[in-house]
């Protein structure tokens, strides 16, 4: 059985001679994925011309070294592949689960650049990412391995001279959010895809002896 991470880019039917595939690169918590997610991956898709998408749990954010996702890793992925079974042009890649210590970056798209040699990726980074970039591990070699563009879930213009593309979506939904209305007990039905809420109602990783949100 092949690994997770050799089956994300498969082989396209058709491809018009010279074509070097476009894989966006989503990389998150996900903690849990909910439909703002999808809305911005799809987005991504159309307006900055992708081939496909590849999302990747992290297993420690850099950032979040002193605040642990709410789910297990397995709780993570699992959810993360129940929301992309639908979208052919989206996978996931769990290696930055699979390694040690926090996900950098710059560690996880070497190794996508190995494994995919002549693909040219593109980096979506969250708005609310966008300051702490200048101190990513490596920050100047990633800007030359990969593109980036800008996932922005608002409707402020603060990072129109951002330098990057950006893909605009008005989403007032968080993961954070989500959590906090779990752990309550309150409704998230509307929140999350469908086969991501059935997972949550069944397994609850973030509430305890609470009722069905």
């Amino acid at each position: 059985m092949k690994k997770e991470s050799e089956k994300l880019i498969p082989a396209r039917t058709t491809r018009p001679p010279g074509h070097v595939e476009r894989v966006g690169i989503f990389g998150g918590s996900f903690d849990p994925v909910h439909l703002g997610h999808l809305i911005l991956a799809e987005a991504a898709l159309e307006e900055l011309d992708l081939d496909k998408i590849i999302f990747i749990p992290a297993g420690i954010s850099p950032f979040k070294q002193d605040r642990p996702p709410g789910a297990s890793a397995e709780q993570r992925l699992a959810m993360l592949r129940l929301a992309v079974e639908v979208e052919p042009r989206f996978s996931v890649d769990d290696r930055e689960l699979l390694r040690d210590g926090p996900s950098y970056t710059i560690d996880t798209v070497q190794s996508l650049m190995r494994d995919h040699p002549g693909v040219r990726f593109i980096f979506l980074i969250g708005a609310d990412n966008l300051k702490d970039l200048p101190s990513w591990r490596s920050i100047g070699e990633l800007m030359n391995l990969v593109d980036f563009a800008l996932l922005d879930r608002g409707d402020a213009e603060a990072n129109r001279d951002c330098g990057f593309p950006v893909v605009r979506r008005r989403i007032d939904l968080s993961s954070t959010e989500i959590r906090e209305r779990s752990a309550k007990g309150l409704s998230i039905r509307f929140m999350v895809p469908g086969e991501v809420y059935d997972y949550l109602m069944t397994h609850t990783p973030y509430r305890s002896n609470h009722g069905h949100a």
